[in-house]
């Protein structure tokens, strides 16, 4: 798979994360948090239906396409996982670790649709 190498610099440059002293539990019912556990969630929901469908396809012209999205979806949800853990002072990360988290998931995106629409059209 030739996207293996981005995704273990990824890994590779989330282990290099600062420190923080403890979970800040208080930090749970702000407003930006639980939008970012919403959208966890639905990046989640999002992941289980595109591996479903692409279960559903296996092996045919469109299986290329949501193989881009299931990616897709899941450098989305790493990324939300990064910043709850931020925000949740459970660890220290650079946002510029979730900012290359996000450009995999629009790039993906972006692929997968050139993909569908290239065996649609």
């Amino acid at each position: 798979m030739k996207y293996k190498p981005l995704i273990m610099t990824a890994g590779m440059l989330s282990v290099f994360s600062g420190t923080a002293d403890a979970a800040n539990i208080a930090v749970i019912t702000q407003v930006p948090v639980i939008l970012n556990i919403v959208i966890l969630a639905a990046a989640v929901a999002c992941l289980a239906v595109a591996i479903k469908l692409f279960n559903l396809v296996k092996g045919g012209a469109l299986a290329k396409g949501w193989q881009l999205w299931i990616i897709s979806f899941f450098a989305l949800a790493f990324g939300q996982v990064f910043v709850l853990a931020e925000k949740l002072e459970v660890f220290a990360i650079g946002f510029d670790i979730v900012g290359l988290f996000y450009l995999v998931t629009v790039v993906m995106w972006f692929l997968g649709l050139l993909q569908t629409r290239k065996v649609m059209g």
